[in-house]
């Protein structure tokens, strides 16, 4: 089954590395972890997604993993991963996880491959893995938050239309984020202290001319009326 590849690339997809292997597992705190098994390969030359032939039958493996698993220790749902991985040059890995709980109930997924920007290394760096449709608050199912058997059994249940979900594959190159607006530094004296701002004047010193000659004026205004009327007199 081939899947729909939408690149976010300005340049050919011939200058990256032709296939590209993408595992998966379940992962189970506080049990030896299991090893990753290969989901399928991505052609980027051909702008297809090649699942493994065993595919479905992998998830019946996970199931009847967890169902032995739950025997012998106390497995809660809400803290079973699965894993989707990119193994990157050295042996090294990078992993995208989701609740399993949730896979059982999913109608689409999508892989985004982090591809570098300069040809001296082509091969992808980072993965990311998402499921749809998923609770707005991430929570597993309600039918109960330590039932692993029932996840268990839903997951083998699974495994039977695994190949019919819609897998969505993006291509998506590195691009340095945005510059932090930085505000002009404040300027400084040449010994390297920051000029002080001029302290401003209050309002009597800015206008203390005006009030002064507005109180002269009412004075002499106030005067002349006294002197009429003792001439009168």
């Amino acid at each position: 089954m081939l899947f729909p590849i939408l690149s976010g690339l300005l340049f050919p997809l011939l200058a990256y590395a032709s296939n590209v292997n993408v595992y998966h597992r379940v992962l189970i705190p506080n049990v030896p972890q299991s090893s990753f098994i290969e989901r399928g390969v991505l052609d980027t030359s051909t702008s297809s997604f090649q699942p493994s032939p065993s595919f479905s039958q992998h998830f019946s493996q996970f199931a009847e993993r967890l169902q032995d698993l739950i025997s012998n220790n106390d497995v809660d749902t809400e803290s079973v991963l699965y894993q989707v991985a990119l193994e990157r040059k050295g042996g090294e890995w990078d992993v995208s996880s989701v609740k399993l709980c949730h896979l059982p109930f999913i109608s689409s997924d999508s892989i985004i491959l982090h591809i570098p920007d300069h040809a001296t290394d082509s091969y992808p760096y980072a993965i990311d893995y998402f499921v749809s449709p998923v609770p707005h608050d991430g929570s597993c199912p309600k039918f109960s938050a330590k039932d692993s058997g029932l996840t268990a059994a839903m997951l083998s249940s699974f495994s039977k239309n695994a190949d019919k979900i819609n897998t969505t594959v993006s291509l998506i190159s590195a691009g340095l984020p945005p510059l932090p607006q930085l505000r002009t530094p404040p300027p400084l004296t040449p010994t390297g202290e920051p000029v002080q701002p001029v302290p401003e004047k209050s309002f009597l010193q800015k206008y203390w001319m005006y009030i002064a000659a507005l109180m002269i004026a009412l004075l002499l205004s106030g005067g002349a009326p006294e002197e009429e009327q003792s001439g009168r007199k």
